[in-house]
């Protein structure tokens, strides 16, 4: 075979072994979005959305919140509600950090979660000196959050706290 035809071969492979690897992008789960803008979002804000945790645009898991971090709002609009682009991205980010096979196993609840109660290293509880977010899967933002992906739901026209509604 020339080293034409070789290199030629060798891509075709290639090509064939990658084709073979490629999966299809996983779903996002298909979670209430009233529950989470009423409930979950809450927490969120409140426990993670801290300018220097995932209130910091750099990071892949960030969530917006009034006087946090805030997508196209100038300064001086920090303390206005959330536009609706903000809620949707808090939304679908949360929803990617839940593994609909097992609720349970995911890192939206394992990884704020204290290693000894069954979560993952998370940076924010050394690096911040805060200590996990959940101490235990008793506490009560921990199962509100656990109620979430394991289906729950709430009235669509439910008043997210903190909406002057």
């Amino acid at each position: 075979m020339s080293r034409l035809g070789s290199a030629l071969f060798l891509a075709a492979a290639l090509v064939a072994g990658c084709q073979q690897d490629l999966r299809e992008p996983a779903e996002l789960a298909g979670l209430d979005e009233a529950f989470f803008r009423c409930r979950v979002q809450p927490i969120l804000v409140k426990s993670c959305a801290h300018f220097a945790c995932h209130g910091d645009a750099r990071r892949f898991f960030r969530v917006f919140g009034r006087n946090r971090l805030r997508y196209a709002q100038p300064e001086e609009k920090r303390n206005s509600l959330l536009a609706p682009v903000e809620g949707m991205h808090n939304f679908d980010s949360a929803r990617a950090y839940v593994d609909v096979d097992q609720p349970e196993a995911s890192l939206l609840l394992r990884k704020p979660l204290d290693v000894e109660a069954g979560g993952y290293w998370h940076g924010g509880a050394e690096e911040y000196g805060r200590g996990d977010v959940f101490a235990s899967t008793e506490d009560g933002d921990y199962q509100t959050l656990l109620a979430w992906v394991r289906g729950d739901k709430e009235e669509a026209t439910c008043v997210e706290p903190g909406s002057d509604q």
